[in-house]
């Protein structure tokens, strides 16, 4: 005869079989796509633009340098921390927030007139896309885009 060590504590309770789907779950999944994927070739392109860049606006190597890292390391100082932001004052906010800064950060940088001006962009996208990726991510659970 076994006995069973399981608490009814650590069972998880069943999904209702009838939950209605989310309507818009596409949209949000499309929506958060493609601000994925924006941010993404936004920390790429100016590797490969780099040259043009340079040639363009002037600047030092080391001014070319903060174009490229400043990005990335102003993303990775706020990840973290923008993610546990969203879970506090809500993802859906934050995403928006994020998503329509990075894209005046965006702008700002396609109108850069000198390097300063780029890297002090550059250094806004970072932030503001540590702002709305992590959001996407917990949309997808929440909205029930991605199944459990």
């Amino acid at each position: 005869m076994s006995t069973s060590t399981t608490s009814p504590a650590q069972v998880d309770p069943p999904a209702p079989a009838d939950a209605p789907a989310y309507k818009w779950r596409w949209i949000v999944l499309g929506t958060v796509l493609v601000a994925e994927i924006m941010d993404l070739v936004d920390a790429t392109i100016v590797n490969i633009a780099a040259p043009s860049i340079r040639a363009e606006l002037g600047g030092s190597e080391a001014a070319l340098q903060w174009m490229l890292a400043g990005y990335t390391l102003a993303f990775a100082i706020g990840l973290i921390s923008f993610g546990r932001l969203g879970d506090l004052v809500g993802r859906r906010r934050l995403f928006v927030i994020g998503a329509v800064g990075f894209t005046v950060a965006s702008a700002i940088c396609g109108l850069a007139t000198s390097p300063e001006m780029l890297i002090g962009s550059r250094v806004a996208q970072g932030l503001l896309g540590a702002v709305m990726i992590p959001q996407g991510f917990g949309l997808f659970t929440i909205q029930g885009v991605v199944g459990a």
